[in-house]
C-alpha cells in the first residue's frame, strides 16, 4: 500500500512538473528582437521584396553569390536562401524546380516554430502561391486561414505577406468583399510608408477589385493614385504596369482612343526595357487588326513568333498562328491565311503532346507537396495537444493516450483521404487530356476538303468551310481549358462539327439539333466534350455504306438543372459495327466522367446506349443525363 502510494505521488509530480514544463514552453511567441539573425540572414532577407518585383539577371548573380556564406551561417540562413532561389526558379509554364527548392527551405522532421516560423510562413506562402494555377477549393481557404492564424499567434512582423496572399485567393474566387478586407490589412500592416511601388501596387489591388464590381469611376480613382504613387518611384516596369491598367479600364469605360494611347505608352515603356512578354507582342498586334492596319500587326505578331520559337513554346506559337491566320484572313490573302491556319493546327497538336509530359512532371511535384502539406496538418495537431494540455493538466497522462489513439485514427483517415484525392486528380488529369485532344485525322481530313475546294476554284465553299473549321478549332481548343463551358458553346462546337462533316461525306447524311426551348442557353454550363465523341461515333461507325439517306438527331431538354441529352441515328446500329468496342470506350469514359460529376454536384448523372434495332428500328439511342449549373 505504502510503495503504490508513493508510485501515485511520484506520479502527479511528474505530471504536474510536465504540465508546467508545457505551459512554459507554450507561452513563448515569436519575436525577431529575441532571435538574434546573424549579418548574412539580414542580408539575405534584404532581397526578399528585391526578388518579387525583378528577377533579373544582376538580381539572380547577386543571389547565387551568397549561396557560400548562407550554407555556412546555419538552417536559417539556408532556408532564406532557398527561399530566394525558388523565387527565381518560378516559371510560368513549369515550377518543379522551384518546388524542389521552397522543400528544402526547413530541415527535415518536426519544426521549433519559435526559431522557424517566419521561414515556415514564406515556405507555404509560395506554396500555395503556386498552387493558385491549378484550382482554388476548400483545401486553398483552409490552408490561408491557418496561415493566417499562425502569423497572429506568433507576431509575424511581415504578416502584411499573409494578408496580400489572402487578398489574392478571395480575388480570384469571386469573394471581392474579402478581397478588399485582406488588402485594407495588408496596407495597414505594411511598416514601410514610403515605399511607394507597393504602396503603388496595393493601389492598384483596390482598383482591380472595384473593376470586377463594375465600380469603374471607384476603380479609376484608385488607379489615379497608383499612377501618382508609381511616378514617384524608380522602377519603370511599375509605371508600365499601372499604365496599361489604367488603358484597359478607359476601354470598358467606352473611351477607346484614350485606352489604346495608355497601353500604347505602357507597351513602348516595357519595349525600351526589353520586357515585352509573348502576350502583350500579341494583343498589341490585335489591337492594330482591330483598327484594321494590318501591317504593323503582322509586324508585332511576328515578333510574338520569334520569341515563342525562343525556346520553342508550341502553345503560345498556336495561338501566334492563329492570329495571323485571322489577320491574313480579314485582309484578303486567302493562300497565306490557310498556311498560319494549318501551322496553327500542327503546333496545337504539338503543345497538346507538351501538356501532357507537363502533367505527368506536376504529378511528381504535386505528391512532394502532398508530405510536405501531411507534416504542416501534423503541427497543427501539436498546437491542439499544447491546448488540451494546458487546460486539463490533473489528467495529463490520460488526455495523451487519448490524443495518441485520435492521432493515429486520424493519420489513417487523412492517408486514405491523401489516397481519393491523388486518384481523383489522376483520374481529372486523364479526363482533361481524353477531352483537350482533337482527332488528328479529322484536322488532316478537313485540310484535305480545303485543299479540294481551292484546288478546284470554288472559293465560296472554301470559305465558308474556313471559316466553321476556323471556330471548330477554336472552340475546341477555348473548351479544352475548362471543366465547364456554356452550353451554347458547346451547341456551336456541335454544330460546326457536323456541319463540316455533311460536307466532307458528300451528304449522305443530314442532321438536326433542338435546342432547349424557352431558356437562355448562355447562363447554362456543363463540362466539355461529352455529347461531340457519340456523334464522332454515329458519323463513323453509323453512316457509312449506308443505302438510304442517314439521319443524326440531337434532343436537348432540361429538367430541374438536369440537361437530358438524346444523340439518335438511323445507320447500322451496335450489332452491326465491327467497331462496336468503340462506343464501349466512349461509354466508360464518359461513365467515369459522369461518375465523378454526379459525386461533386449531388445530382443524378448517367448514360445509356441502346440499339435500336430491338425496336425494329435503324441505329443507335444515347441518352445522356448531365448535371449543370447557373453561371453567376
Amino acid at each position: 500500500m505504502i510503495n503504490f502510494r508513493i508510485i501515485l505521488l511520484a506520479g502527479l509530480l511528474f505530471c504536474c512538473l510536465l504540465s508546467c514544463r508545457q505551459q512554459g514552453s507554450q507561452t513563448r511567441t515569436y519575436d525577431t528582437t529575441v532571435i538574434a539573425n546573424s549579418p548574412v540572414v539580414d542580408s539575405l532577407k534584404q532581397w526578399i521584396d528585391s526578388v518579387d518585383r525583378s528577377t533579373t539577371p544582376a538580381t539572380r548573380k547577386k543571389v547565387e553569390s551568397l549561396y557560400a556564406a548562407a550554407m555556412a551561417g546555419g538552417e536559417r540562413a539556408q532556408g532564406y536562401y532557398y527561399y530566394l532561389i525558388g523565387k527565381l526558379q518560378w516559371q510560368p509554364d513549369s515550377n518543379k524546380a522551384a518546388i524542389a527548392s521552397f522543400l528544402r527551405m526547413l530541415p527535415p522532421g518536426s519544426i521549433d516554430t519559435t526559431r522557424m516560423t517566419d521561414l515556415y510562413l514564406l515556405q507555404q506562402m509560395a506554396l500555395l502561391r503556386l498552387d493558385l494555377k491549378k484550382k482554388i477549393d476548400d483545401s486553398t481557404f483552409a490552408r490561408i486561414y491557418q496561415l493566417l492564424d499562425i502569423a497572429a499567434r506568433f507576431h509575424y512582423p511581415d504578416i502584411f505577406r499573409v494578408y496580400d496572399l489572402a487578398a489574392e485567393i478571395h480575388f480570384r474566387y469571386g469573394v471581392y468583399d474579402k478581397a478588399k478586407l485582406y488588402t485594407d490589412k495588408a496596407t495597414a500592416s505594411y511598416p514601410n510608408s514610403d515605399d511607394n511601388y507597393y504602396h503603388s501596387y496595393l493601389m492598384e489591388a483596390q482598383s482591380r477589385i472595384a473593376e470586377r464590381q463594375h465600380n469603374y469611376p471607384l476603380a479609376l480613382r484608385y488607379e489615379d493614385s497608383a499612377l501618382v504613387l508609381a511616378l514617384r518611384q524608380p522602377d519603370s516596369l511599375r509605371i508600365a504596369t499601372v499604365y496599361s491598367a489604367l488603358g484597359v479600364l478607359y476601354e470598358k469605360m467606352g473611351q477607346q482612343a484614350k485606352g489604346h494611347a495608355l497601353m500604347i505608352q505602357a507597351f513602348h515603356i516595357k519595349e525600351r526595357e526589353n520586357k515585352v512578354s509573348f502576350r502583350e507582342y500579341v494583343n498589341y498586334g490585335q489591337m492594330f487588326m482591330e483598327e484594321a492596319q494590318y501591317a504593323p500587326a503582322v509586324f508585332y505578331l511576328q515578333k510574338a513568333v520569334d520569341m515563342a520559337r525562343t525556346p520553342t513554346n508550341a502553345s503560345n506559337l498556336s495561338s501566334a498562328y492563329n492570329t495571323l491566320y485571322t489577320i491574313y484572313y480579314q485582309s484578303g490573302d486567302y493562300k497565306k491565311a490557310v498556311l498560319y491556319l494549318d501551322s496553327a493546327s500542327n503546333m496545337a497538336l504539338t503543345a497538346l503532346e507538351e501538356e501532357q509530359l507537363k502533367k505527368v512532371m506536376e504529378l511528381q511535384a504535386l505528391n512532394e507537396l502532398k508530405e510536405q502539406q501531411h507534416k504542416t496538418l501534423d503541427i497543427s495537431r501539436q498546437y491542439n495537444n499544447q491546448a488540451i494540455i494546458l487546460r486539463q493538466q490533473r489528467v495529463i497522462l490520460l488526455i495523451l493516450g487519448i490524443l495518441m489513439i485520435a492521432g493515429v485514427s486520424l493519420g489513417l483517415v487523412l492517408i486514405r483521404q491523401r489516397k481519393l484525392k491523388t486518384q481523383q486528380h489522376h483520374m481529372a488529369l486523364e479526363q482533361r487530356l481524353l477531352r483537350s485532344q482533337m482527332e488528328p485525322h479529322f484536322i488532316f481530313n478537313t485540310l484535305a476538303v480545303l485543299q479540294s475546294f481551292i484546288r478546284h476554284d470554288e472559293k465560296e465553299k472554301a470559305v465558308k468551310y474556313l471559316n466553321k473549321f476556323a471556330r471548330l478549332l477554336r472552340l475546341n481548343l477555348d473548351n479544352s481549358r475548362h471543366n465547364l463551358v456554356q452550353l451554347h458553346q458547346e451547341v456551336e462546337a456541335l454544330e460546326n462539327y457536323l456541319s463540316l462533316q455533311t460536307i466532307r461525306f458528300g451528304n449522305i447524311f443530314d442532321y438536326a439539333i433542338h435546342p432547349i426551348e424557352g431558356c437562355e442557353e448562355m447562363d447554362i454550363l456543363i463540362p466539355p466534350m461529352l455529347m461531340q465523341p457519340f456523334v464522332e461515333n454515329a458519323i463513323q461507325h453509323g453512316m457509312r455504306n449506308l443505302a438510304y439517306k442517314g439521319h443524326i438527331s440531337v434532343q436537348l431538354q432540361l429538367h430541374n438543372d438536369l440537361l437530358h441529352c438524346v444523340i439518335e441515328d438511323n445507320g447500322h446500329g451496335l450489332a452491326a459495327s465491327s467497331s462496336a468496342g468503340k462506343h464501349s470506350l466512349s461509354g466508360i469514359i464518359t461513365r467515369e466522367r459522369l461518375k465523378i460529376l454526379s459525386k461533386e454536384t449531388g445530382k443524378l448523372a448517367s448514360i445509356v446506349v441502346s440499339d435500336k434495332q430491338e425496336k425494329g428500328e435503324h441505329g443507335v439511342k444515347v441518352t445522356l443525363i448531365i448535371p449543370t449549373q447557373r453561371e453567376k
